[in-house]
């Protein structure tokens, strides 16, 4: 059975953290895949505190929605962020 994710909010990049991604939740789990700039994914789990203070976010919940500018610098980042990080691989895939 494949597992539906609902968007809950974008967590943005600091010095130091993952890359810029949105987060979606399991609709059936706490489990939760992490989409970056390029549509690669990660799966994790993030706080109870995270999930039920997620509601003040105003970004989209797709990166193609995503203004031109921000999404191009989002996909420089996660560029570099990956070259430093060789361990940190990301999967594709539907979204």
């Amino acid at each position: 059975m494949s597992e539906i994710y609902k968007y809950l909010y974008t967590q943005f990049s600091v010095f130091g953290s993952l890359p810029t991604h949105k987060v979606f939740i399991s609709s059936s789990s706490k489990k939760t895949k992490l989409v970056f700039a390029d549509n690669t994914f990660i799966y994790g789990t993030i706080s109870d505190w995270a999930r039920d203070h997620s509601g003040l976010d105003s970004r989209t919940s797709n990166w193609s929605e995503e203004p031109k500018l921000f999404l191009e610098s989002e996909k420089r980042r996660l560029s570099l962020y990956n070259s430093s990080h060789p361990a940190f691989i990301t999967e594709s895939g539907p979204v």
